[in-house]
Order: structure tokens, then sequence, then C-alpha cells
């Protein structure tokens, strides 16, 4: 199940773009390495799952556009406006960890959407600093872009070299 998705809304004709919440990366992968679970069993049941409940929800003869996961952001920087935190969220797991979850991650969402013949629009190379977290100056301070002009800017390239917009 998609939540808030309505399979009969989605025709042949229209593109679907699906966007994985960054938020496993972030929290609930290493919770499940906590427990005792295999970090690669995580990501690859994550992945697996993502895709099957695309195909069950998605029309067959929709465009599917996969968006890649967004980098971490790094605890200290967080910290450093918004004081320590001092629950489980929003970060679990150190940044090197949530990086290499999400760099995982990301390289199976590319291969499996290859693999479904969808698309994969991967848009972060501009706001990744080279150990893979998010570049703090290009964040909203908590997890997310500032500003998205980039990125849309990037869309709507990418959708045009594939024949996405009509």
């Amino acid at each position: 199940m998609i939540i808030n998705h309505n399979p009969r809304e989605v025709t042949e004709k229209d593109t679907v773009l699906l966007v994985y919440g960054e938020v496993d990366c972030r929290c609930h992968i290493q919770r499940q390495i906590d427990a005792g679970r295999e970090e690669d069993d995580v990501i690859c049941e994550l992945i697996s799952n993502y895709f099957r409940t695309i195909q069950n929800n998605i029309h067959p003869q929709a465009k599917v556009v996969i968006v890649s996961i967004i980098p971490p952001t790094k605890q200290n920087e967080y910290e450093s406006l918004h004081g320590p935190i001092t629950h489980a969220f929003p970060f679990v797991g150190t940044d090197e960890a949530r990086s290499r979850y999400t760099i995982k991650m990301n390289l199976l969402l590319e291969q499996n959407a290859k693999q479904n013949e969808y698309y994969f629009f991967s848009p972060y190379a501009h706001c990744t600093n080279p150990d893979g977290t998010l570049c703090f100056e290009m964040s909203d301070t908590c997890g997310h872009l500032k500003d998205a002009t980039i990125l849309l800017e990037q869309f709507i390239q990418f959708a045009e070299t594939n024949n996405l917009i009509h």
C-alpha cells in the first residue's frame, strides 16, 4: 500500500515520481541493526518491499521515476543550531553509518529502477559533501534542502530529456 495513493487515479499516460523516505536511512536502519539484523539484509528488504509495493500499486504502463534519497545531515551541524539531541530521533547511528546506508540504498534504488524499466533521478550531487553528507549551508538545518530551485531545474531538464513532459 502507498499512503494517500489511489491506484485508480494513475493511468498508463501518467508519470509518477516516487521519493523514498530519507527517515529510513536516518533512523530505522540503525534501529534494525541494533536489534540484531545485518545491515545489508535490512537494506535489501527495504528495497525489495519498496519495488514490490510500486509494482502492486502503480499502473504497469505509467512512467515511473524513482528519486534518490537526500544525503544525511551531520549530527554535530544539526546540534550546533538546535542544541544537543537528548532522545533517539532525529538521528540513529553515526554520520558515517547513515551516509553509508544512504549510498547503499541509492545504488539499489538505481539498480532496481533499471531492472524494472523505471527512470532514476539523482539530483543531490550539488549538495553532497565528499563524506556523503548534506552540505549544511544548502540545508534547511533540519535535513532537507533550503532551496529546491536547482533540484526543480534539474528535474525539468531530466523530464525533457526523457520525454516525460507532454
